[in-house]
């Protein structure tokens, strides 16, 4: 008896240590099919240039890939609204301002990891830097000691 409730409850603990992806709801996934349409009309209108176009696919489809989906429901949607969808030229400027704010917040958090890293490594290169290191042979064995 003792053995089942532990084995419940180690079940139950590490259960609670997997995150799973929320589902796509029905609107997302129209609000999804209709993102990845205008980014490509964006695109293929001219209104955007490619590089823009294709750092806005792979933010979509970073966010997309928080929830969980099905592929071919999606693909379904993005058929759906692709007559539908039609950006004008400030849509695509909008579309194309909100990257270059993610691109510059993704560029700005980067810079921050490179900094505090190289700090680190100055803190400890300097540490490293003032020790002395002392040698004793006994025997055949040498023994080396930093301070």
């Amino acid at each position: 008896m003792k053995k089942i409730i532990f084995m419940l409850v180690a079940g139950l603990l590490l259960s609670g240590c997997v995150t799973q992806k929320p589902p796509l709801s029905d609107d997302q996934y129209t609000a999804f099919a209709t993102l990845l349409t205008g980014i490509h009309k964006c695109v293929v209108t001219g209104y955007v240039t490619p590089e823009v176009g294709a750092r806005a696919q792979s933010y979509a489809e970073g966010n997309l890939n928080t929830y969980q989906f099905n592929f071919e429901v999606l693909k379904s949607r993005v058929s759906r609204v692709a007559d539908t969808v039609n950006p004008s030229q400030g849509d695509c400027n909008t579309l194309a301002m909100q990257v270059a704010q993610r691109k510059n917040q993704i560029d700005a958090n980067n810079e921050q990891v490179a900094r505090e890293a190289q700090t680190w490594k100055d803190l400890s290169d300097s540490q490293n830097q003032n020790k002395t290191t002392y040698c004793n042979k006994i025997g055949t064995q040498t023994i080396c000691n930093s301070y």
